[in-house]
């Protein structure tokens, strides 16, 4: 930080603030814990020990610290405000001042003001060494248009040192009014025509930029604003390059800067952020100028239409009608009944599932169907590959040819114990064969009844073993249905056997079904981090597009209850649980 530049920020900073008596500047030694003084105001100032005591406070609290009557001058008491200066995260120093005593109603005043300045300071951290005479002289401009004695003077000193600041053509300054920028005051010109052809292009350019509320600067083809004004400026009157800055104060449009240069003189990015730090500290002290110059019924007219603001604008009104209608809300809810409804998450199942498992163990040849599919009755829904049963009937065929010869050579031969002992034999592979064949006629698996699948796609294990009795499908009737509904442990209570209520499908969402309690397990099941107990009901009337698996969500009939109680009595059951926990 240059010692040059924060003599003139600490000065400006000073003019800012009435009934300023000194500042410092100090820097902290991270090494042995001394402070070092970079900077003071005023230029004579003999004594600065007394900062010490202010300094090291905001330094151990790293925030904004004030004491008031800290200090005696000729009778009057001083306070003392400090605030650490941060730059790029980092400490760079710590602001202190004296000045005369203040109400505590003020103090955030005072602590903005600063802020505000070290906004300024904060600039001085991107600046090479060289570049240090150069911000000087920006300060000392500011410094120029704060000595002004009048707000209009103020403004044409201001055009005039960003004309030679920046070598500009032409600074415009204009005020926002109403919905418009006006221009009111313009470099090299004392007087000027508003409804002049230049002065009403520059005042579009003003509009351009505050609508948009970002600075612009023309020519730049990397820039996503829209930039027609400020190109039909530069086309009509010749200018190389424009720059456009909104001004704000106090979170309000206060107006708008646009500066016109040459082409042998373009602006570019960096002085554009320049120029808008500078604006930035500048901005406020014109505001407060122009509100201290205004008249008495001016000032009166302002006051009265704060007041009607406070009593009747938008932001005030929006919070007595939300009152207003807050209050009458709870007065109707607890006047008013009202069904009190349970709601829970419901799935729709078949009152009857099928299970179709593998007969056998083999592989799998063929799948048509798949879960959601409707089947008929008899409908084969999956084959088994018959190819080793084959095998296995023919070996067993040869076997029994075999046997049978060797039944009749024992039969000429007279040998009775051949005989019964090969007899016991072909009824055993007779046996085989029928067991075979049975397998045979039960590697293609029908539907047991008219329904639908509700699990099962072997599309993609075609090929893929099974063994006997794997769960292949899950059949369920077209007819016959019952709701499952997952009701929470806090509302189980209040559900009872015969109650009635509705059922909303997620495929449905349009129509409602009516419903009927007809079984409450005993027997609570966590999902989804909550305790739900399962509730059956059935579902009279089912019409043909309802499907297993269906989900939705049912609402059951708790009987009559005041609106207040229905809306709260969940949070005041838990605070009522949580109270009895821990009282002892």
């Amino acid at each position: 930080m240059h010692s040059r530049f924060s003599e003139k920020w600490l000065e400006t900073t000073c003019s800012l603030l009435p009934g300023v008596h000194s500042a410092v500047f100090m820097v902290p030694d991270p090494n042995n814990d001394q402070l070092h003084l970079l900077a003071h105001s005023p230029e004579d100032l003999a004594q600065h020990q007394d900062f010490f005591a202010i300094v090291k406070y905001a330094l151990k609290k790293n925030g904004e610290v004030c004491l008031a009557k800290a200090h005696v001058i000729d009778g009057q008491p001083l306070d003392y405000f400090a605030k650490p200066v941060y730059i790029r995260s980092r400490i760079a120093g710590v602001l202190a001042i004296k000045m005369k005593h203040l109400p505590t109603a003020k103090h955030l005043a005072v602590y903005h003001s600063l802020k505000r300045s070290i906004r300024w300071l904060a600039l001085a951290s991107f600046l090479k060494p060289e570049s240090d005479e150069f911000y000087s002289s920006v300060v000392g401009m500011l410094a120029s248009c704060f000595e002004q004695a009048s707000y209009r003077q103020g403004l044409m000193r201001m055009v005039a040192e960003l004309t030679s600041q920046f070598n500009c053509e032409r600074v415009a300054f204009a005020e926002r009014r109403g919905h418009h920028c006006s221009v009111t005051a313009v470099s090299n010109s004392a007087d000027f025509d508003q409804r002049s052809n230049l002065v009403r292009k520059i005042a579009d350019a003003m509009d351009e930029a505050v609508e948009q509320d970002s600075a612009i600067l023309f020519p730049d083809i990397e820039s996503k604003v829209i930039q027609r004004a400020h190109q039909e400026l530069a086309r009509k009157f010749g200018s190389g390059s424009i720059a456009t800055i909104p001004l704000m104060s106090e979170r309000r449009v206060f107006g708008a800067i646009t500066l016109m240069c040459s082409e042998e003189a373009p602006l570019d990015q960096k002085t554009l952020q320049i120029c808008e730090q500078t604006l930035s500290l500048l901005t406020p002290f014109l505001a407060l100028k122009r509100e201290q110059e205004k008249g008495i019924m001016a000032k009166l007219a302002d006051s009265c239409g704060d007041g009607l603001r406070a009593l009747f604008g938008v932001r005030h009104l929006r919070s007595k009608l939300t009152v207003t209608a807050i209050a009458a809300i709870l007065m109707l809810t607890s006047l008013v009944e009202t069904t009190f409804r349970i709601t829970a998450d419901a799935v729709l199942e078949g009152e009857v599932q099928r299970v179709v498992a593998a007969p056998i163990s083999g592989y799998l040849l063929s799948s048509a169907v798949r879960a959601g599919d409707t089947i008929g009755q008899g409908e084969v829904m999956a084959s088994l590959d018959d190819s080793e049963l084959k095998l296995e009937l023919a070996k067993l065929d040869g076997r029994l040819q075999k046997l049978r010869r060797e039944y009749r050579e024992a039969q000429s031969s007279r040998d009775l114990v051949g005989v019964r002992v090969i007899k016991e034999q072909i009824n055993q592979i007779d046996a085989e064969i029928e067991l075979v064949a049975r397998q045979l006629d039960s590697i293609h698996l029908t539907a047991p009844f008219d329904g639908v699948v509700i699990e099962g796609d072997l599309s993609q294990k075609l090929g893929s073993p099974v063994e006997r009795g794997d769960t292949l499908f899950k059949i369920a009737p077209l007819e016959g249905y019952r709701i499952i509904l997952k009701v929470d442990e806090s509302n189980i209570s209040y559900v009872r056997e015969g109650q009635h209520g509705a059922l909303t499908l997620s495929s449905l969402s349009q129509r409602n079904f009516p419903i009927k309690v007809e079984r409450i397990t005993s027997i609570a099941k966590a999902e989804d981090g909550a305790n739900t107990f399962r509730v059956e009901a059935s579902l009279p009337g089912v019409p043909n597009m309802l499907r297993p698996g269906m989900e939705g969500v049912g609402k059951i009939n708790a009987g009559q209850e005041r609106i207040v109680w229905i809306w709260t009595h969940e949070v005041i059951d838990w605070i009522r649980l949580w109270v009895w926990s821990w009282w002892p």
